[in-house]
């Protein structure tokens, strides 16, 4: 008898809250999951012999998952299913999805925690999706700190520090996020070295710098807890200029942030490595004229609501 999957299983996106950059150095930082970002369906395929097949068409995905295959994507996906004893034969699996590619939104943590779901289960628990997510993720990312499997896998909003696991964050009501990309694609490793170059010519005013995110995580999971939004907001706003002042920012992520405050945000920043990318804006009470400006620029902002 063919080895099957499950009909259906889902992940979460991730955007970074408060310490990109700073949680290279060990400093504590906040992610929160995008609900329900990418949703997997499957079905048999004619014969059990068949190879898998991966669709994702907002991807720009389709592929014959085959041993032999050259293509990081389908290489990864054969490393979760076998990490899982799942089947590599005779399945179709279709992906839909709200996340842009390669913008830092963790598309590759969904896609792979999802494949992980759809071999063990929705009831799966946590952990044991993570270690067959990293199985893959290794293969696009060589060493991944584990926070995009951690948040694909879990949702909510997680405190973290690298080196010592995940803290799952409780907060009264739900968080309103709007997510924008700004078309410019970055590049995550040119960042991370730019703010390494940066503290080491001038350690005496950039680690104190990289300090100050991690009081700002600290103040965000206050504001959270509180239901405080307008501060938690403010401290967006903070850390947007601090992560300035490390260089990651750029013309189109501080002009986006600012026309997001003109529209009434409560606060936005640069979400991610930088340079391009998304921004995350925390939306007024009201969010659609907000929205309706983006979408006039052509843009495609994500709005989703995060629960713990």
């Amino acid at each position: 008898m063919a080895l099957a999957l499950h009909p259906s299983a889902s992940a979460c996106g991730k955007v970074i809250l408060i310490g990109e950059h700073a949680a290279v150095y060990g400093i504590p930082a906040i992610a929160a999951g995008l609900p329900d970002s990418l949703r997997l369906t499957a079905q048999p395929l004619a014969s059990s012999r068949e190879p898998m097949r991966l669709r994702v068409t907002a991807w720009d995905l389709d592929l014959v998952l085959e041993p032999s295959t050259e293509h990081p994507v389908a290489r990864a996906c054969l490393e979760v299913l076998g990490f899982c004893d799942g089947p590599i034969t005779g399945w179709a699996i279709d992906g839909q999805t709200s996340l842009p590619a390669r913008a830092g939104l963790g598309s590759s943590a969904a896609l792979t925690v999802a494949l992980a779901r759809l071999v063990l289960g929705p009831q799966a628990d946590p952990a044991d999706l993570v270690e067959a997510s990293l199985a893959g993720e290794r293969l696009f990312h060589g060493e991944p700190s584990g926070i995009d499997s951690e948040v694909a896998a879990r949702g909510g909003v997680l405190r973290f520090v690298r080196g010592e696991g995940v803290e799952e964050i409780t907060f009264p009501g739900e968080l309103p996020l709007v997510i924008v990309p700004s078309g410019v694609p970055r590049q995550t490793a040119d960042q991370v070295r730019k703010v390494r170059e940066r503290l080491d010519r001038c350690s005496t005013v950039i680690r104190p710098l990289l300090s100050l995110f991690g009081t700002a995580t600290g103040a965000a999971l206050d504001a959270l807890k509180s239901n405080d939004l307008a501060y938690l907001g403010e401290i967006m706003d903070v850390t947007h200029h601090l992560l300035g002042a490390l260089d990651v920012s750029s013309s189109i992520l501080d002009e986006l942030c600012s026309e997001a405050r003109r529209q009434g945000a409560r606060g936005a920043k640069l979400t991610g490595a930088g340079g391009g990318g998304c921004i995350l804006v925390l939306p007024p009470p009201s969010p659609e004229p907000l929205l309706a400006t983006f979408h006039a620029r052509g843009l495609n902002p994500l709005s989703v609501n995060v629960r713990s």
